[in-house]
C-alpha cells in the first residue's frame, strides 16, 4: 500500500507477522486524517472496528463501518470519497504464495470479486472474520492458527473466483473427517500440526476444516480444546493440581488451563475441584 507523505502524517500503522503463519501479515491502522488513496498489491482483508468510509473500486461504490469485512485483489486502485470519525481497523495481508496454493489445490482460477465489502456475519465472510478474532485475540495456538487462517484462504478464494466448486463428494470428505477426528481422539493431548493431520485423513486442510467443521459441529482446533477440558476436569475431580493437569492435558500452563475451563465448563478450575470433592 502505498500513501504520500503527507497522507502518513495523520495515519498511524503497526504490522505485525505472526509466526506461526509465514507469510502472512497484519497491520492495525487508525486513520483520521485527509481520505486517501491506494494500489493494492496483494491480496488482503480488513474487519473493521469504528468510524465509517465509502470508497470505490472498479466504478463501484462501497461502504465499510464497524463490524465490515473488506476483500482486496492486487492492483485495484482503492479511492476513499467520504469519512465519518475516526477509522479503525485490522487489515490481514497474505502473501501471493498463499493465495497461490490455495487457489492451485481448490482449483479456483483468480477473478476480481462481486462484493468487495461485506457483513462479518455473512456465511461467506465468515471465516475471514474468524481469522481476524484469533489474531485479535493473542493466544491461538498453532494448531487453531492454521486451521483457521486454511479456511479464511479458502474464502477468500471462493469470493475472487468466477466459477464455483462442483457438488461436495460428501460421503468421501466424511471418511477424511473420521480419519483425522480419530487422530485427534489418540492423540489430543499432543500439539498435531494441520498439515500432519491433513496427510493423514488424505484430504487437503482447506477442505479437511471445512468438512470437520460441518460434520463433527466444530473445527479441529476448537474439537481439541473440548478434549482437553474434558480431560482436564476428570483430573481435577481425582485431586490432581491445576499446574500438573495443564501439563498433562496438553495445555501451555495453568492461566490457560483457566482461561478455556471457564470458557467451555462455565466455572473456574478451582470450583470444579472443589464441587468435585
Amino acid at each position: 500500500m502505498d500513501l504520500s507523505a503527507a497522507q502518513r502524517g495523520r495515519i498511524r500503522i503497526a504490522f505485525s507477522r505472526p509466526a506461526a503463519l509465514p507469510g502472512l501479515t497484519v497491520g492495525q491502522f487508525r486513520s483520521d486524517g485527509p481520505l486517501f488513496t491506494c494500489v493494492t498489491d496483494r491480496y488482503a482483508t480488513a474487519l473493521h472496528f469504528s468510524g465509517r468510509s465509502e470508497w470505490s473500486l472498479r466504478g463501484a461504490r462501497w461502504s465499510s463501518g464497524p463490524g465490515t469485512i473488506d476483500v482486496k485483489v492486487p492492483g485495484e486502485v482503492f479511492a476513499e470519497h467520504a469519512r465519518q470519525g475516526q477509522r479503525r481497523f485490522q487489515v490481514v495481508i497474505f502473501d501471493a504464495r498463499m493465495v497461490d496454493e490455495a487457489r492451485a489445490t481448490l482449483d479456483s482460477p483468480a477473478s476480481p470479486p462481486t462484493e468487495n465489502a461485506l457483513s462479518a456475519h455473512d456465511s461467506r465472510a465468515a471465516p475471514l472474520a474468524a481469522l481476524h478474532r484469533s489474531l485479535l485475540r493473542g493466544d491461538a495456538t498453532p494448531l487453531e492458527l492454521a486451521g483457521v487462517s486454511s479456511e479464511a484462504l479458502a474464502a477468500l478464494c471462493e469470493l475472487t473466483t468466477m466459477r464455483r466448486d462442483p457438488p461436495r463428494p460428501r460421503s468421501a470428505w466424511a471418511r477424511a473427517v473420521t480419519r483425522a477426528r480419530e487422530l485427534l481422539d489418540a492423540r489430543f493431548t499432543e500439539s498435531i500440526a494441520l498439515d500432519e493431520l491433513a496427510a493423514h485423513a488424505r484430504l487437503d486442510k482447506f477442505r479437511l476444516c471445512r468438512a470437520f467443521r460441518e460434520e463433527v459441529g466444530l473445527p479441529p482446533h476448537a474439537y481439541v480444546t473440548y478434549r482437553r477440558v474434558g480431560l482436564a476436569g476428570a483430573l481435577l475431580a481425582r485431586g490432581v493440581p491445576q499446574a500438573e493437569v495443564a501439563a498433562r492435558v496438553g495445555l501451555y500452563d495453568q492461566s490457560q488451563l483457566h482461561r478455556h475451563f471457564k470458557r467451555i465448563a462455565g466455572v473456574t478450575p478451582g470450583a470444579y475441584a472443589r464441587a468435585a470433592r
